[in-house]
């Protein structure tokens, strides 16, 4: 069993799952962690405000009528409410980050790399596919290559 692969939701999960696998003796250079970015919509997000004053839920817009915050505005195919808001900022990206020596460093990385990633770690076709699907939903996953471990010994490293 040399590479594990597992799937975690939250940043602070997976950061703990790093901390096991370091502190079980897996050197930081066989641990990968992939990241996703899922779409936002940026009509859900909180609004700013001015001296202390709450941010309108009513916004102006042309002959004084107002309208919420989170309506839609207009779209150019389909109607703007189905949509979601907000497209300046948006990147698809995906990260991978080892831990050589000891020290996080990132990368960002494509579909195609992250794939690479997973095939080579010895997943099949279908569940590299899904593992990539996985990441633009915001999951993270732990790629671990545990070396010549016992799977208790690897279920311990991953703090199982």
């Amino acid at each position: 069993m040399p590479v594990l692969c597992r799937a975690y939701t939250t940043d602070d999960q997976a950061r703990g799952a790093v901390e096991a696998l370091l502190a079980a003796g897996v050197p930081g250079g066989d641990i990968q962690v992939l990241m996703g970015e899922s779409p936002r919509d940026a009509r859900g997000d909180r609004q700013g405000s001015f001296a202390a004053a709450p941010a309108p839920q009513t916004v102006g817009d042309f002959a004084n009528h107002g309208h919420r915050h989170a309506a839609g505005m207009g779209a150019f195919a389909g109607t703007a409410v189905d949509q979601r808001g907000g497209s300046f900022a948006d990147a698809d990206r995906e990260t991978v980050t080892s831990y050589p020596g000891g020290v996080e460093r990132r990368h960002v990385a494509g579909h195609r790399r992250l794939r690479r990633l997973l095939l080579d770690a010895g997943l099949d076709e279908a569940t590299a596919e899904r593992d990539v699907a996985a990441l633009h939903e915001g999951r993270i996953l732990v790629l671990a290559d545990l070396g010549d471990r016992s799977e208790a010994q690897a279920a311990a490293a991953f703090g199982d």
